[in-house]
């Protein structure tokens, strides 16, 4: 039978009984030294950050940046529509920020949304731009669990 290329030996992927191949020498993760965690693996790097955001849309109405950038949340969205995913279907947006995701899933139609958040700030972030958007219907919650 045939092997798909994408699981030769040498292109990155492992053929059953061979080991998989990785890169030599130093470097964290590689057995030398521990990963350092990231100041983004925080709660309060994101309270800081999103009461900064909080403060600037009280200020002058910008939601703030797309953390993951606009292509991604289009890609999301015409994923969803290319799966015809009913759009009543429950859509929960984890770490959803200031909810700027929530908006536009709204906008194509989707009617059952939820964004959950650690960060309380975040959360009256993005409770203010769905309401000025005009989606009272998404639901927005804290998480309380990790405090």
């Amino acid at each position: 039978s045939m092997v798909p290329s994408c699981f030769r030996a040498g292109q990155g992927m492992a053929v059953a009984g061979e080991r998989p191949r990785c890169p030599a020498g130093p470097g964290p993760g590689r057995g030398d030294e521990p990963f350092s965690p990231s100041v983004l693996g925080t709660r309060e790097h994101w309270d800081a950050a999103y009461e900064r955001e909080l403060q600037t849309f009280q200020d002058i109405g910008d939601a703030g940046e797309i953390w993951f950038g606009e292509e991604s949340m289009v890609r999301i969205i015409r994923w969803l529509e290319k799966q015809k995913v009913p759009c009543d279907s429950s859509v929960l947006d984890i770490g959803t920020g200031n909810g700027v995701l929530l908006v536009e899933l709204a906008k194509s139609g989707y009617t059952n949304l939820t964004g959950i958040d650690y960060s309380p700030s975040a959360i009256q972030l993005s409770e203010k731009v769905t309401e000025k958007e005009g989606m009272p219907n998404i639901k927005l919650k804290d998480l309380k669990l990790w405090r």
